[in-house]
């Protein structure tokens, strides 16, 4: 299906999806130009750029609020802005692409579907299947392999759902509201959509307490609504990223559930 999808002259995208995990690769002029892969801690790419201190979230918010106001690509504005050299970013979206494409091609239950759609794309950062199908040299000793932090993300929010009453978690990034993986929630309870709304309500706080002249942190922030509770744990080792979680209410202990949300976070490493 790939290889159909790489040899239409209209491009396009390959929508893949199994019983745990589901991605979308899209094709532009017979080049894959990028990957999505939906699965419980799974990095985007930008996590990954922060990951390597490249960029810092001031510079991922900024070059986000560039592309939405100019329409402009993500990682050539980079490029253009001086963050990251075109040859550094490029090798690490290749390496990012290719571990996606790896996960997606390994499922055994998943099923593709080739959607041809012409699609205008204003990078040159697009691969080869030959690209991206290359091995991957290890990384520097000192970094942390992407694999190990995607690895460690899950775990912990595998463990937020062991907690009683709970349904959906995230770990977000506080100053784009993207969400550096997720679990749980249903058709009616989208996490990673509650966790760039709620976004909002940290960086509130977070104001008022300067407006206020708050010398302190944020312990955790809970939300009670009728049938639900929301909680709101910002990394103290990790400064911008928050778990959150959600319980419900006729079934969840919120003393233990604030308890083994603070143990959990303690053994993230990110």
């Amino acid at each position: 299906m790939l290889h159909e999808a790489v040899e239409s002259k209209l491009g396009g995208e390959v929508v893949v999806k199994s019983a745990t995990v589901s991605g979308r690769i899209f094709i532009v002029e017979r080049k894959v130009a990028w990957a999505v892969l939906t699965s419980a801690g799974a990095l985007n790419f930008s996590a990954v750029l922060l990951q390597q201190r490249l960029v810092s979230r001031e510079d991922v918010a900024l070059v986000m609020a560039e592309c939405r106001k100019n329409g402009g690509n993500f990682c050539e504005v980079l490029i253009d802005w001086g963050l990251v050299d075109r040859d550094v970013l490029r090798e690490l979206l290749r390496r990012h692409i290719a571990s996606h494409l790896q996960l997606l091609l390994s499922l055994k239950d998943a099923q593709a579907l080739f959607v041809p759609q012409p699609r205008t794309y204003s990078s040159q950062l697009t691969f080869t299947l030959d690209e991206l199908t290359q091995p991957v040299e290890p990384q520097h000793p000192h970094t942390q392999l992407e694999s190990e932090v995607m690895a460690n993300v899950k775990q912990s929010l595998e463990e937020t759902q062991k907690i009683e009453g709970a349904f959906a978690a995230c770990l977000v990034d506080s100053k784009s509201g993207m969400c550096l993986g997720s679990i749980g929630g249903n058709a009616n309870f989208n996490i990673e959509t509650a966790a760039a709304a709620n976004t909002e309500v940290v960086r509130a706080k977070v104001k008022a307490m300067h407006v206020l002249g708050l010398k302190d942190k944020i312990e955790d922030i809970l939300i009670t609504l009728g049938e639900q509770y929301h909680v709101i744990r910002p990394l103290s080792a990790r400064e911008g990223l928050f778990l959150y979680l959600a319980l419900s209410r006729a079934n969840s202990n919120l003393a233990m559930a604030r308890f083994r949300l603070a143990e959990i976070e303690k053994g993230l490493s990110i």
